[in-house]
């Protein structure tokens, strides 16, 4: 009969030599390592991750990818801005593109500031 290390009760020579669970707990050991990669890795992208320079949020990913991809980086605008402050930004120009454009389109007002002021004096009559 042998004992082995870290086993309860006593095993045949066979039995010790075979180590059946040795799989098992190489799996166990295996798995256990690639979580803590996972995790060592989230933790890296974690803190790589870029932060908005006006409200201090860290990027989602698709305005991370957004700012990073260099097909869609032309259209990124200000690289520095998170999503909700760069959607800000569009919906700020958008306002001022149509208000330059219906500023544009109406017609101007007829200003009858100066003839009103010519009426009246001291020696005129008020209307």
């Amino acid at each position: 009969m042998w004992r082995r290390l870290g086993r309860t009760g006593e095993q045949t020579l066979t039995d010790a030599l075979d180590n059946p669970d040795g799989h098992t707990l190489y799996r166990a050991q295996e798995a256990g390592a690639d979580a803590e990669d996972k995790r060592r890795r989230a933790a890296e992208r974690e803190a790589q991750r870029p932060v908005c320079r006006r409200c201090g949020r860290k990027f989602r990913d698709e305005r991370w990818e957004e700012i990073t991809v260099h097909r869609t980086a032309v259209r990124a605008g200000d690289r520095t801005v998170c999503g909700p402050c760069r959607a800000d930004d569009v919906a700020r120009q958008e306002a001022a593109a149509e208000a330059a454009r219906l500023g544009a389109a109406a017609p101007p007002e007829p200003q009858d500031g100066p003839e009103e002021e010519r009426g009246r004096g001291w020696l005129r009559r008020r209307p």
